[in-house]
C-alpha cells in the first residue's frame, strides 16, 4: 500500500496518512516530568521509570496478551493516556502511556480498524467492519477484556456513547438505524429508524455519538456511495441531531455550517459556555477543496455559533480533527492535497493560524489524533511508517516539544483518549 494517502477502508473514512545504559537514555529522553509523582523516592521512581522506557522502546513490537502487573504498579493506576494503534491490515492494540512519556509494557489485541471511548470508568474499544463489536476494557482488572458484544456482522460501529453502564447508543456505518445496546449485560436493546435522514444511497452514514444529560447527540455525514470516486463525498448537506434518551424519539436536526462531520464530538467549555466541536472538512483527500472548517454548538442555546472557530481557508487544508484549550487556543490535524499533514495552533476567537508545531511530509507518515489532558499536555499521535509513536507538547510552556522522539508503542497510532 502506498503511504500516505486518503482511501477508503471498510466502508467508510479513514485515514491512512496515516545505549549505552539506563542512565544515558535517561538523559538523551531529558524528560522533566519524571519522578514528579513520587516525593518520597524520586531517584527510585525515575530509575523503574527509565528501565520501563527501555524495555517499552526495545520491545515494542512485541505482543503481550496480559497487562504487566510491575508496569501497573510502579507506573501508577491514574493520569495515563489509551492509545489505538494498528499496522493498518489485520492487527491493532490497545495500549497505555503515562503523562511521563512511559509507555507501559502491555497491550490488549483489538480490531486493526478501531477507535475507543473512556465512560463510566470502562474503555470501551470501537471494533469496526469485519470485527463488528464493542470490547469493553476494565481498568481496575488491568484493562482485561471483560465483555465483548457484537452488534451485526457488517454493520461497522463508529462510536458509542453511554447513559449509563445498561443503557448505550451505537452508530452504524452500514446501517440505517442507530443501535441501542445494554452493555452490562452484552445485550442489544432496541434500535432508532434514522432512515429519513439517508441521501438517496439508503444510507445517513451515522459517524459519531454524545449525550448531554438526557440528549443524546448523532452527527449525519450523508455520503453519495453512488459516486464514481473512491472517497464518497458529501450529497449534499449533512445534519447534527438530537435525540430524548427518555423516548428514544427525534426531537431537533440542524444542518451542520459544512458537510462531513469527519472527527468524534468533543465537549469543550470555551466563551462562557459548554460547547461541541465538530470538524468538518466537506471533500477529502484527493477530492480535497479548501471548503470546510470547525464549528462549535452551543450546548445550552443548542445552536451552532455563528462564527468559524477556524477555516480551511486559513489552514490551507482539510481539517481532520481538533481541540480547544480555551477562548484563544486551539489545536488542529490539517492533510494538505500532496498528502503531507501539519499540527497547528490556531485562535478559535479570531480564526487565525497562529503556529504550526509540527510538519510531516507525504513519505513521513501523518499527524493521526489528538487529546490534550488536564495538567495541558498536548498528545500527538504520530504514525510515521518507520518511527509511529507519541509526541508531548506542554500547552502550558509555549508548546514545548516534551519528548524528542515519538514514544514507541509498537504499531502505527491512530487514537486516543485520557484515562483519569
Amino acid at each position: 500500500m502506498k503511504e500516505p494517502q486518503l482511501h477508503r477502508k471498510s466502508g467508510s473514512q479513514t485515514m491512512s496518512f496515516h545505549f549505552h545504559g539506563l542512565q544515558s537514555l535517561c538523559n538523551v529522553l531529558d524528560w522533566p516530568a519524571f519522578g514528579r509523582h513520587c516525593t518520597a523516592c524520586p531517584e527510585l521512581r525515575q530509575f523503574f521509570m527509565c528501565t520501563l522506557a527501555a524495555f517499552g522502546l526495545l520491545s515494542g513490537c512485541k505482543d503481550i496478551e496480559e497487562p504487566s502487573l510491575l508496569t501497573a504498579l510502579i507506573t501508577g493506576g491514574h493520569d495515563r493516556i489509551g492509545i489505538v494503534s494498528s499496522d493498518l491490515s489485520s492487527s491493532g492494540r490497545f495500549s497505555l502511556m503515562t503523562l511521563d512519556g512511559i509507555p507501559q509494557a502491555n497491550s490488549v489485541n483489538i480490531h486493526s480498524d478501531a477507535a475507543l471511548r473512556y465512560a463510566n470508568g470502562k474503555v470501551y474499544i470501537i471494533n469496526r467492519l469485519n470485527r463488528d463489536n464493542i470490547q469493553v476494557l476494565n481498568p481496575d482488572l488491568l484493562f482485561a477484556t471483560e465483555r465483548e458484544f457484537s452488534v451485526g456482522i457488517g454493520s461497522n460501529p463508529h462510536d458509542i456513547a453511554l447513559v449509563n453502564d445498561s443503557l448505550a447508543y451505537i452508530p452504524l456505518y452500514e446501517r440505517s438505524y442507530l443501535q441501542i445496546a445494554n452493555p452490562a449485560a452484552n445485550a442489544l436493546a432496541g434500535t432508532i429508524d434514522l432512515a429519513t435522514w439517508a441521501d438517496a444511497d439508503g444510507l445517513p452514514e451515522m459517524s459519531s455519538v454524545h449525550v448531554e444529560d438526557y440528549r443524546l447527540y448523532v452527527t449525519l455525514q450523508r455520503l453519495n456511495r453512488n459516486a464514481s470516486s473512491g472517497i464518497f463525498p458529501p450529497a449534499d448537506y449533512s445534519v447534527l441531531l438530537e435525540i430524548d434518551t427518555r423516548s428514544n424519539q427525534v426531537i431537533a436536526a440542524w444542518p451542520t455550517p459544512w458537510p462531513n462531520p469527519f472527527s468524534k464530538l468533543r465537549r469543550s467549555n470555551f466563551f462562557g459556555q459548554a460547547h461541541l466541536i465538530l470538524t468538518l472538512p466537506a471533500r477529502l483527500g484527493a477530492q480535497g477543496e479548501l471548503d470546510g472548517g470547525i464549528a462549535a454548538f452551543n450546548l445550552v442555546t443548542r445552536s451552532f455559533r455563528a462564527a468559524p472557530l477556524y477555516l480551511e481557508s486559513i489552514a490551507g487544508g482539510d481539517i481532520l480533527d481538533a481541540v480547544i484549550k480555551n477562548d484563544t487556543t486551539g489545536y488542529a490535524i490539517v492533510l494538505f492535497r500532496d498528502n503531507s499533514s501539519a499540527l497547528q495552533r490556531f485562535n478559535p476567537t479570531t480564526g487565525s493560524l497562529d503556529a504550526v508545531l509540527q510538519y510531516l511530509p507525504a513519505n513521513y507518515g501523518f499527524v493521526a489524533g489528538l487529546e490534550l489532558a488536564p495538567n495541558g499536555y498536548l498528545v500527538v499521535a504520530q504514525s510515521d511508517p518507520s518511527n509511529p509513536g507519541i509526541m508531548l507538547y506542554d500547552t502550558n510552556a509555549g508548546d514545548r516539544r516534551l519528548t524528542p522522539l515519538p514514544v514507541a508503542i509498537g504499531l502505527r497510532p491512530t487514537d486516543l483518549v485520557y484515562l483519569p
